[in-house]
């Protein structure tokens, strides 16, 4: 009788560990974590865009363009993750549409001031 409660305990026991382990497989945010954390970096993009032109100082474009990446990589995974049946989907992509536009209007600032920014899209933007 001991014996099976032991293999019972031992058993249970196991299974608690196995479960509350957790993967790396699945993304460990949800999706509203995950599309504010793309929102947060589009803020501080606008944000510094803004300080750019108002001083014209190149550190502002570079930061600008370093949270608009960001954004870019996290809308496009976000919407990889989701599927195109459900309203978020549309969101997310229209979101990354918007943070590609920013990224050209950066590039083209900088150009026009003779700065140069990375001259490459990220995944997810084209050029039209």
């Amino acid at each position: 009788m001991f014996k099976r409660y032991f293999i019972l305990n031992a058993a249970i026991t196991i299974l608690f560990v196995a479960c509350s382990n957790t993967t790396a497989e699945f993304p460990s945010q949800s999706f509203r974590s995950r599309l504010s954390e793309g929102d947060r970096h589009m803020g501080w993009s606008l944000n510094y865009f803004d300080s750019w032109q108002n001083g014209l100082q190149p550190r502002y474009l570079m930061l600008a363009e370093r949270h608009t990446i960001a954004a870019i990589k996290l809308f496009r995974h976000l919407e990889s993750d989701t599927s195109p049946r459900i309203s978020e989907y549309y969101v997310v992509r229209e979101r990354r549409t918007r943070s590609c536009r920013l990224l050209a209007e950066l590039q083209f600032e900088a150009g026009n001031h003779g700065h140069q920014l990375s001259s490459s899209m990220p995944d997810g933007c084209v050029y039209f």
